[in-house]
């Protein structure tokens, strides 16, 4: 009874659940039925939903037709975005004109950036380039995200040489995925060719962006300042290795982590951590609430805070995971308006509908996956592993409440995450609370510096000095997690789950969650403390 009230109360749960079927429909069926019979279909259903409202159909039926539209829908906008990824290709140079996306690098022959097209038929989506390390190399260095270039050069497919680098990530690291789909990720990121951009081939010019939706522009200019920042942080006293975990927690920029470093915080199950998500998000919002005080209630100033939540995650890049947080937040922060200051269900799948709507490659990115995960994980798990201690005396010792708070959140994410992890990169890690004791509250610290330090631009003095203690935060960080990822037994490496498998694990993370709602009617609490999920 309770768990269907809970569904009542989250109807968009249910929307979503469908939406993610007809996703996963149309792609199994997307060399087999095309947008112009989904779109027939679609008509049909909701025909079918129109005359099942206006009659006296039993509420069962409507609602299976309703679930029938959603999924057909879902089918329909999957079938779209795989017409519109789909190009051919012919063998020779043909004109183009273009935006620097993201700032060049360095390979073994060769130097590659992304380029936003701005005309054509690849006008909108973005191709990686290829330049020589030639005697131009000097001019190609120097390019900057929003340089506009023009020039001749040919497209090439980019799934031809996808599958040879399938073992590599965006920053060309060696990725242990076990099941990392390159060609899905490319297509998740709306990188849909390659090209060599030959000496005497291209120049810089002035590029129109009208061909650009104003999102892209926004970003392309936000993405701007962010260099600008990075290159600041760069003139400042810090040094190399803090500076690529400064960049990657507080901008999103990873091209300066070495690979020691990335394998140091893997092992120690802090990876979260240097991947922009909620927590950095979070961290944010909290210090412009506590910046505010009291008027962060006043409608002018919740604007305020929406408008610097979506400029941060526009100049970021983007990324899928910190779109759910700045999605959620923003509901969150309306809902202070009314005062509802609960995180529910419905915050999660409102995000999660817009984001697959908007593109449902989105479902087989990574990021995307585990930040829902996550995110899932706490809201079902946190406050049914809290009823099992007296709410009144975690109230009444804060030290113990920061304590049993930090390993529930952790354990209710783990529960969702680990699997997934697992799935992906064959690795488990052991002494994930004990990483998260150390790294949240210093990258929360070092967070809150780092805002501090641009803050004092006008006084570069003072400004150094944060630097220098920003430094020294993010050199302990690295050195405490070096240490962790050293204990015995820190990860369980080499774990191969197939598809069914991973699908029986989370099948006992649900009897796990069953457990606690049957445990939790049995157990009497201290003081009637009730899940709010």
């Amino acid at each position: 009874m309770y768990m269907n009230s809970t569904l009542q109360l989250n109807p968009l749960v249910r929307v979503v659940a469908m939406l993610i079927l007809g996703i996963a429909l149309g792609d199994v069926l997307a060399d087999v039925v095309g947008v112009r019979i989904w779109l027939g279909i679609f008509v049909v259903a909701v025909a079918a939903a129109f005359v099942a409202y206006n009659t006296n159909v039993r509420p069962m039926v409507q609602s299976l037709i309703l679930f029938g539209c959603i999924i057909i829908g879902g089918a329909l906008r999957m079938s779209m975005s795989v017409e519109r990824s789909h190009f051919y290709f012919i063998q020779t140079s043909e004109p183009f004109s273009a935006v620097v996306s993201s700032m060049p690098v360095e390979r073994t022959k060769t130097l590659r950036c992304e380029l936003t097209i701005a005309d054509g038929r690849f006008a909108g989506h973005r191709v990686y380039a290829y330049l020589p390390k030639g005697k131009d190399a000097n001019n190609i260095s120097v390019l900057s995200i929003g340089d506009g270039i023009v020039g001749y050069t040919q497209f090439l497919d980019i799934d031809d040489y996808s599958s040879q680098h399938s073992a590599y990530n965006k920053g060309g690291a060696y990725n242990m995925a076990t099941h990392f789909d390159y060609q899905r990720w490319l297509k998740v990121h709306d990188i849909v060719a390659r090209c060599f951009l030959r000496d005497g081939a291209w120049q810089r010019d002035v590029v129109q962006l009208d061909y650009l939706s104003g999102v892209q522009r926004v970003q392309l200019r936000c993405m701007t300042l962010r260099e600008k920042l990075l290159k600041r942080y760069r003139e400042l006293a810090i040094s190399n290795e803090a500076y690529g975990v400064v960049a990657a927690m507080t901008l999103g920029d990873k091209s300066s982590l070495t690979a020691e470093l990335r394998e140091s915080f893997s092992v120690s199950g802090a990876s979260h951590v240097l991947a922009l998500s909620g927590l950095h998000l979070g961290i944010l919002y909290a210090l412009l609430v506590m910046f505010l005080g009291r008027r962060r209630h006043n409608i002018l100033m919740l604007a305020f805070i929406i408008i610097a939540v979506w400029g941060y995650t526009a100049m970021v890049g983007m990324p899928l995971s910190l779109l759910r947080s700045a999605f959620m937040l923003t509901l969150f922060t309306f809902a202070q308006m009314l005062q509802r200051n609960n995180m529910s269900l419905n915050y999660l799948a409102f995000a999660a509908l817009v984001l697959l709507l908007a593109s449902p490659w989105s479902l087989w990115d990574v990021g995307f996956q585990m930040s829902f995960l996550a995110v899932l994980g706490i809201l079902l798990f946190n406050d049914r592993l809290r009823v099992f201690v007296s709410h009144k005396y975690l109230e009444t010792h804060p030290l113990v409440n920061w304590c049993f708070s930090m390993i529930v959140v952790s354990l209710s994410a783990q529960l969702m995450v680990a699997p997934l992890v697992a799935y992906y990169f064959g690795r488990f890690s052991c002494y994930f609370l004990l990483s998260n004791f150390i790294a949240i509250p210093l990258a929360t610290v070092l967070i809150y510096l780092s805002v501090v330090m641009y803050a004092l631009f006008f006084v570069p003095c003072l400004q150094g000095l944060v630097a220098i203690a920003v430094g020294w935060i993010a050199k302990a960080l690295t050195l405490s997690l070096a240490w962790v990822s050293s204990l015995p037994a820190a990860s369980v490496d080499g774990i191969e789950l197939s598809n069914v498998q991973l699908w029986l694990v989370y099948l006992v993370v649900a009897v796990v969650y069953a457990l606690l709602f049957y445990l939790e009617k049995i157990y009497k609490p201290f003081d009637n403390f009730r899940p709010r999920v």
